[in-house]
């Protein structure tokens, strides 16, 4: 059997774009969720000291314990990637990110 010659098509999931204004809400809502998730549990992976992630992070630094700046640093740079990544994968699943600028018709609500 062949292979298949029909490409992936973007995005994946149609008809859910941000045109109106309570998908727009609904989708704003579920990325700031999941990006407000990420960070939360990271940080909360850094209050154990005994933790791999902690020891990892510390024996990069070479220190004998990670000061709160440090950590506010790695979890911002970290939320940052992890932000970027669910932009693009929201982007990819429903043409995410062009919010009520898209020109589908009348705005609404």
């Amino acid at each position: 059997m062949p292979p298949s010659t029909q490409k992936l098509q973007f995005p994946l999931i149609r008809g859910f774009r941000a045109t109106i204004l309570s998908r727009a809400f609904l989708l704003n809502a579920f990325v700031t969720a999941l990006i407000t998730l990420f960070a939360i549990e990271l940080r909360a992976l850094f209050n154990d000291e005994k933790g791999k992630l902690y020891r990892y992070v510390n024996s990069i630094y070479g220190v004998k314990t990670l000061s709160t700046f440090q950590i506010l640093r790695i979890v911002f740079v970290t939320t940052f990637l992890g932000a970027m990544l669910v932009y693009l994968i929201m982007y990819a699943l429903l043409d995410y990110g062009g919010g009520m600028l898209t020109s589908d018709g009348k705005m609404a609500f």
